[in-house]
């Protein structure tokens, strides 16, 4: 996801960082977001996170959120820049 330049992604440095990663796809509404990966069948969550004196400070609407863990594979996180990269697309030609 670092690597796409589309994708903001929040918190702190990966070093230091869990499974959980918060990200805006450019200005596409999360909510729009999780719509489209949900039909590429990619559950993330869009929303507030119960973080909205955070979003608030950050000028944010909401945020997207994906969650890793041991039984997520390589091909499920390739699946997910693939959704990403079409949701960017439709959205922005």
């Amino acid at each position: 996801l670092q690597s796409m330049p589309e994708v903001t992604i929040y918190g702190p440095p990966p070093a230091f960082r869990g499974g959980v990663i918060s990200f805006r796809l450019a200005d596409i509404h999360p909510h729009d977001v999780a719509t489209v990966l949900d039909q590429e069948g990619i559950a993330i969550r869009a929303g507030h996170h119960c973080a909205q004196p955070l979003h608030k400070k950050l000028g944010l609407v909401a945020t997207a959120r994906a969650s890793f863990y041991l039984y997520n594979t390589v091909e499920e996180i390739d699946r997910l820049v693939v959704a990403l990269q079409k949701t960017w697309k439709l959205f922005k030609g």
